[in-house]
């Protein structure tokens, strides 16, 4: 168990006004392909970008890309809603029970 009482807690600001100004150059649906620096790493620059597009009220769908760089695609901020009956929904369910039963046991083999 780790010792709470003496957690040391810090706040580290980011400043994000670089990230911001770079993401309201685009409008939703455009691909982005950025290369990063030396030094940095895919997961921190997109952490940065996501937390700059939650402040410009879009939202980044990251995409696969070549090493040393991040794509994504600006989307709106709401997410689409897919309006299922509970029927459908089980259905799904069961259908994606039964998909990864039939592949743990293939992977078994």
């Amino acid at each position: 168990m780790p010792d709470f009482k003496n957690a040391e807690v810090s706040t580290v600001v980011e400043d994000l006004s670089q990230y911001k100004a770079f993401l309201a150059q685009y409008v939703v649906g455009q691909v982005v392909t950025l290369p990063i620096s030396t030094g940095e790493t895919p997961r921190r620059v997109m952490r940065s970008l996501n937390k700059a597009a939650g402040a410009n009220n879009v939202r980044l769908i990251r995409l696969r890309s070549d090493e040393g760089r991040v794509r994504f695609r600006m989307a709106p901020q709401e997410r689409r809603v897919v309006n299922l009956s509970e029927e459908a929904r089980r259905a799904r369910v069961e259908k994606a029970r039964e998909t990864r039963a039939r592949n743990r046991a293939a992977a078994q083999k």
